[in-house]
């Protein structure tokens, strides 16, 4: 654990004041940013939306009010929590607080397989996207790696220098990807291609019926939102982080859930319902849609792509090295990760540290199954540990709230809507796994089990080893 001395180690203090950040950074707004862009909307749509389509058909749009409803319940959890313990550790300090220090290091450790793998996720198809669209306008063979690089890297300065400049950002591109996607759908209304139907809409219209919308449908409709989360780590630094943390997260989901909804139906009929079997089998199927009522408008696309791949993985890099500093805190990982800049005041080593490992499973990945199958690849992965962590988020507010603060029970937010969200989320992830994927898409199953039972075995470890670090996190101040 850190020591409270006045040591200075690579010009970093060890003492307590030096594991601290600064508070009050970060307004109501900011963090309903940091959430929305997490989230990363542009990304979602354009690269989420087409294997939706291929589970769910023309019912995209009951595919995305599902994930709506199930990520409002798992919502549910985070507000109440919140309001109890706002901590930098988020789901860890939430799970050990409330079914013990064991599960919150299992949530942590699950929890990075999300946070490690989605800044890889969302930026490795657009330097494959990137790579492509050089060589086609420009004449100019760069390859994808490059891009990824350069990506990462500015993702990595930004987070390294300080959460207010990280702030600025992801204000500026969250506005600008919903405002083109806005616009966008707001054109495709204009100009459908075909009549409005909603009546054609139906379960029916899914290749495989509700099968496929409660299967893949949800599950990638479920991606859309992963991120939603990403408040909570940010406590520390949020100004009134009981009240506006919870606020954030209500917020940025219901906004984004909104937008989904409406992008399902203008993306169907603006495409033309007969003619979704090609919306699939397009390799563009945006930029199509763009050009088509904006002329230029696969251009508009790139750029949504970019600020949302890049504002996604600075804010999911922001959140994960805060839970990895406060794991650090606490004697779970290595004091080092602990360490806040002294200048930038932000988890520096932490934030390098998820850099590296990011930049390697995206090069990896990447070069041995193509940027496209990577991607599908790393966010089924990643969806599968953060529906985990959610239904245990789930399972703790049961605990909690009937056991150490029983007195403020109440019967639907602490007991109905954390059985529903358990309920649906274990659903969705049986689909995952009946009938079982064909190579390379049953991969992310067998990655994110291997992750789990490693992190048991790790767990089982650390317990006998740093025992004092799983009581730590017990009596860590909560602000």
């Amino acid at each position: 654990m850190t020591t409270h001395n006045d040591d200075v180690i690579s010009g970093f203090k060890t003492g307590q004041q030096a594991t601290k950040l600064e508070a009050g950074t970060m307004s109501l707004r900011s963090v309903i940013f940091q959430n929305m862009t997490n989230m990363a909307p542009a990304a979602a749509i354009v690269y989420d939306f087409p294997l939706q389509i291929a589970a769910a058909g023309a019912a995209l749009w009951i595919a995305n009010g599902v994930s709506m409803i199930a990520v409002l319940l798992v919502a549910s959890s985070i507000v109440q929590f919140a309001r109890k313990m706002p901590s930098a550790g988020g789901y860890y300090t939430y799970l050990s607080r409330s079914l013990g220090s064991t599960a919150g290091a299992f949530s942590g450790w699950i929890y990075f397989l999300y946070a490690l793998i989605l800044p890889a996720e969302v930026t490795i198809i657009w330097a494959g996207i990137a790579s492509s669209l050089t060589e086609q306008y420009l004449n100019l063979k760069i390859h994808w790696s490059i891009f990824e690089i350069v990506m990462l890297g500015v993702v990595v300065a930004l987070a390294y220098t300080g959460v207010k400049r990280s702030v600025r950002v992801t204000l500026i591109a969250g506005a600008l990807e919903i405002a083109i996607f806005v616009i966008l759908a707001m054109a495709l209304f204009a100009k459908p291609n075909g009549s409005i139907d909603f009546g054609a809409l139906v379960p029916s219209a899914s290749p495989t019926g509700w099968s496929g919308i409660l299967g893949f449908g949800v599950v990638f409709g479920i991606l859309n939102f992963v991120g939603f989360e990403s408040a909570a780590p940010m406590a520390e630094e949020t100004d009134n982080p009981r009240r506006n943390i919870p606020l954030a997260v209500m917020i940025s989901v219901t906004i984004l859930g909104s937008l989904y909804l409406v992008m399902s139906f203008a993306t169907v009929f603006g495409w033309g319902v007969p003619d979704l079997a090609n919306f699939i089998a397009d390799p563009a199927p945006f930029d199509t849609l763009a050009n088509r009522v904006f002329g230029i408008g696969g251009l508009i696309i790139f750029f949504a792509i970019t600020n949302s791949s890049l504002a996604c993985a600075l804010a999911t890099i922001n959140q994960g090295s805060r839970v990895l500093m406060s794991m650090g805190r606490n004697g779970l990982v290595s004091s080092k990760l602990a360490e806040v800049h002294p200048t930038h005041r932000t988890p520096a080593k932490a934030v390098s540290f998820i850099g590296g490992v990011t930049l390697l499973i995206a090069l990896v990945s990447g070069f041995k199954y193509g940027t496209v199958t990577a991607f599908g690849i790393t966010a089924t992965t990643l969806t599968v540990g953060a529906m985990v962590v959610y239904a245990l988020g789930n399972v703790g507010v049961i605990r909690y709230f009937t056991t150490t603060a029983k007195a403020d029970f109440n019967a639907l937010y602490h007991l109905i809507l954390p059985v529903t969200a358990v309920g649906l989320l274990g659903y969705v992830l049986y689909k995952c796994v009946l009938p079982m994927p064909a190579y390379p898409f049953n991969l992310p199953l067998f990655i994110a089990g291997a992750w789990m039972v490693i992190g048991l075995v790790l767990i089982a470890w650390a317990r006998k080893s740093r025992s004092e670090g799983f009581d730590a996190v017990l009596k860590e101040e909560i602000g």
